[in-house]
C-alpha cells in the first residue's frame, strides 16, 4: 500500500472520530464511563497517527528518521495496550454497574499492561518488542506476540464479558447495548486478520475506529429512553416496553413492582436536594443490581421506580427483595440521613 493510499485510508476514520469527540465535549454528563470513552478515542487518534508517520518514515534514511521511527513505535505500542485497558475497564464497569474504575482489584487488572510496558520499556537497551536495523526498516522483536496478546486478551475479555451481561439480561433494550460491546472486538479482529493475511493493508485501526463510532451512536440512542440522573429506563421507555408487551401479547405471567422513597419530600427540604438526589442514585443502582437482571427497571418520575418481571418464579422475586432490602440496611449503617423504601408487587 502507497504512503497517499495509508493516509487516505486513515484520514476518514480519524476525521470520524475527531466529530465524535467534538460532540461528547458538548455533553453535560461528566460521568467516569463518558470520560473513559473519550479517551479511548483520544488513544485511538494518536495511535493511527503515528501509524501513518511510522509507515511513511519506515526504510528512509538518516538520524532523524530513524529516531522519529523510534519514538513513534514505542508511542503506538503504549497507547494500544493503554487503549485496550481502558476498553476493558469500560465494559467491566458497565457490567458490573460502575465497579469497573475502583478499588484495588483495578491495579491487579493492570498487572499484563505494566509488564508489557516494562518489557518494552527495556526494549532501549536490548531488542523485545521491536527494533530498527541498519537500514531504517522496522522489525519485530523475540518478545513482539506479548504486546499483542495483551492486547487482544484485555479487547478479548471485554467482549467475554459484553456477552455474559447479554446472556444475563432479560431486557430487550440491554441485550442490544451489550450487542454493540461484543462487537467491539469483533471489527478489529476481522481487520487484524485481513491484515496478517494481506500484508501492506491497514484494515485494523479503521475498522476499531468504526466499531467506537457505533458504540458512540448507540449511546445516544441510550440517552434518549435514560434517566439523566440514575441512569435507569425513562417514562419514555417504560410507556415503549409496556407497549412491546401488549403488542406480542404475552402469555408469560408478568410481575409489577412499584417503589418509592419514604419521606423523599422530607428530605430534601430538611438536608438538601442533593442529599435526595444522592438517594435516587443509590437506590436506582442497588434496584439495577438486584433487578435489573432478570427484568425491566426504570424511574417513573420523582421518587418512584418500577419493576417489571416477565416469567420469574415467585421466590426468585422474593429473594431478590430480601437481597435489595439487606444493600439497603448496609448502606444506612451509621448515616444519618436513611434510605427507606415502600414497595408493592403484584402478577
Amino acid at each position: 500500500m502507497s504512503n497517499i493510499v495509508y493516509i487516505q485510508v486513515s484520514i476518514f476514520p480519524i476525521a470520524a472520530l475527531l466529530a465524535v469527540m467534538d460532540n461528547l465535549k458538548r455533553d453535560m454528563s461528566f460521568s467516569w464511563r463518558r470520560r473513559c470513552l473519550e479517551s479511548i478515542m483520544k488513544l485511538m487518534v494518536c495511535i493511527m497517527i503515528f501509524n501513518v508517520v511510522c509507515w511513511c518514515l519506515n526504510g528512509r534514511e538518516g538520524s532523524l528518521a530513524k529516531g522519529i521511527l523510534w519514538v513513534g513505535n514505542t508511542a503506538y505500542y503504549v497507547f494500544m495496550l493503554y487503549m485496550a485497558f481502558l476498553w476493558f475497564l469500560y465494559v467491566y464497569d458497565k457490567v458490573t454497574n460502575g465497579n469497573g474504575q475502583m478499588g484495588i482489584s483495578m491495579f491487579v487488572k493492570a498487572v499484563p499492561l505494566v509488564v508489557s510496558l516494562v518489557i518494552l520499556a527495556a526494549g532501549m537497551v536490548r531488542p523485545m518488542i521491536f527494533y530498527i536495523d541498519d537500514e531504517n526498516l522496522y522489525q519485530r522483536g523475540p518478545l513482539h506476540i506479548i504486546s499483542t496478546v495483551v492486547a487482544a486478551g484485555y479487547i478479548s475479555a471485554a467482549c467475554i464479558l459484553a456477552f455474559v451481561g447479554m446472556l444475563r439480561t432479560q431486557e430487550r433494550e440491554e441485550k442490544r447495548q451489550y450487542g454493540y460491546l461484543v462487537f467491539f472486538g469483533v471489527f478489529p479482529l476481522i481487520g487484524g486478520i485481513v491484515q496478517m493475511l494481506l500484508y501492506g493493508t491497514d484494515l485494523l485501526w479503521p475498522m476499531t475506529s468504526v466499531a467506537l463510532v457505533m458504540v458512540y451512536i448507540n449511546i445516544q440512542q441510550q440517552n434518549v429512553s435514560r434517566d439523566g440522573m440514575t441512569g435507569l429506563n425513562n417514562r419514555r421507555r417504560l410507556d415503549q416496553y409496556i407497549d412491546v408487551l401488549s403488542k406480542e401479547h404475552i402469555k408469560e405471567p408478568l410481575c409489577y413492582s412499584i417503589m418509592d422513597i419514604d419521606y423523599f419530600k422530607e428530605i430534601n427540604d430538611n438536608f438538601g436536594h442533593h442529599i435526595g438526589d444522592e438517594l435516587l442514585i443509590k437506590f436506582a443502582g442497588i434496584l439495577q443490581e438486584t433487578l435489573g437482571s432478570i427484568g425491566f427497571v426504570g424511574r417513573m418520575g420523582g421518587d418512584e421506580f418500577i419493576a417489571i418481571l416477565n416469567n420469574i418464579d415467585i421466590e426468585v422475586i422474593k429473594s431478590k427483595i430480601d437481597d435489595m432490602k439487606e444493600k439497603i440496611e448496609d448502606y444506612n449503617y451509621n448515616k444519618i440521613c436513611k434510605l427507606e423504601i415502600s414497595y408493592g408487587y403484584f402478577n
